[in-house]
């Protein structure tokens, strides 16, 4: 009863001045809000996953649902979005300290970044675009394909570092390699991409051979602290979708990397996801799809440059919150359109936990929970950079 009451009082604050009704359906059969018409409804399967759901909503929820006790008959994005709203609302501010100083070891990066990114190139290859691009591409709309969109976010990168043939690029993070053999194709440059993941490197290896780009393209199975031992120094860097697996604690070491291996005058574009100010973390997510993720703040990045203040400067700062909105869309769209061939590979939890991940991911976005932020800095002052002119995109129908 008092369980009733509880989830009474939270489904009439998530339906205030809304129209479309959000209810949930308890495990003995009866529905909340009644002699309404519902429009999203939650169905719980069992007292155990309700109990769950109220003692911690983010765990209790995503397990449930990954687990197949929790269905949701109507949208799943539409009732993630509310819950958002709600759960940003109320949540305890005593909260923004937990979990903020969690930061993974060296020693457990590759074990972390082996849990996502190594489930197997077929896999990715079901939802990503043809490059292999897993990160926030760039939408003149949202009817743009997802090849259109992360060919002109590559665009915009190269324009942003001024990349010319004389240029020697490393890619901090490089995925499965699309910056660095696009750039050397484009440009003429010599490129170097590292990366901590064993299938990403075997396919950048093996695509660097195929393109007959031996000459000019190299990749490296590395750690970022390890680029030193490289013995190399570079015109330009870029790192996109990486910091998030950095650590806190380790950000101005990994800017301190970033500066001991750039020329004078070179330029440095970081493309993250993060936060507009410090916040916890979410546990679903780092438990099940990113372990010893954490997403920056804007003030963490700018404190941890401190130290660098007279030595890297900042040139331009991009956010991109919607553009990952579509993004998580189209791939979502992917994965579900290869349901079958998912199912060939993962069991029913693993395609819940997906859905669940790439939705849950995309409300994030949409509702101003994280963004995507593109930093460009300088190694010393470069009063000879252009201010970057924008053309701004007018959106009607973000969905």
């Amino acid at each position: 009863m008092i369980k009733e009451k509880i989830i009474e009082k939270i489904i009439k604050r998530l339906n205030e001045n809304q129209k479309e009704i959000i209810g949930v359906k308890l495990p003995d059969g009866k529905i909340i809000p009644s002699g309404n018409k519902i429009t999203h409804l939650i169905v719980f399967k069992n007292w155990g996953v309700l109990n769950n759901t109220l003692e911690d909503l983010e765990m209790g929820f995503g397990e449930g649902y990954m687990n197949g006790d929790i269905e949701i008959y109507g949208s799943l994005e539409r009732v993630l979005e509310r819950g958002f709203y709600f759960f940003n609302e109320f949540q305890n501010e005593k909260l923004l300290n937990i979990l903020r100083n969690i930061i993974p070891s060296k020693n457990k990066d590759e074990e972390n970044i082996k849990h996502h990114y190594d489930l197997g190139n077929d896999f990715y290859k079901l939802f990503l675009d043809k490059s292999m691009t897993y990160s926030c591409a760039f939408f003149e709309n949202p009817q743009m394909s997802l090849e259109e969109a992360q060919k002109l976010k590559r665009k915009i990168i190269f324009e942003k570092l001024q990349l010319t043939k004389d240029d020697i690029l490393l890619d901090i993070g490089c995925g499965w390699g699309s910056i660095i053999i696009e750039s050397a194709k484009i440009y003429g440059i010599k490129s170097v991409g590292i990366t901590l993941s064993r299938a990403q490197y075997d396919y950048v290896k093996d695509l660097i051979k195929k393109e007959g780009l031996e000459d000019r393209v190299e990749v490296y199975f590395m750690h970022c602290e390890d680029i030193l031992k490289l013995n190399k120094k570079f015109t330009k860097v870029v790192s996109v979708g990486m910091f998030e697996h950095v650590g806190k604690k380790n950000y101005t070491k990994f800017f301190n990397t970033v500066f001991n291996v750039m020329e004078d005058g070179g330029l440095f574009l970081l493309h993250t996801i993060g936060r507009t100010h410090p916040a916890p973390q979410s546990k679903w997510i780092r438990k099940y799809i990113f372990p010893g993720g954490y997403l920056p703040s804007i003030s963490e990045i700018m404190e941890s440059l401190l130290p660098l203040q007279f030595k890297l400067y900042l040139i331009d700062f991009d956010n991109w919150r919607l553009h990952y909105y579509w993004t998580l869309k189209k791939w979502k769209k992917k994965f579900y359109s290869n349901i079958d061939k998912v199912r060939k590979m993962f069991d029913d939890s693993f395609i819940r936990m997906w859905d669940i991940y790439l939705t849950s991911s995309a409300v994030s976005f949409l509702v101003s929970s994280n963004y995507v932020f593109q930093i460009l800095l300088s190694k010393g002052v470069k009063n000879d950079y252009p201010v970057i002119e924008r053309n701004l995109i007018k959106v009607r129908n973000v969905s």
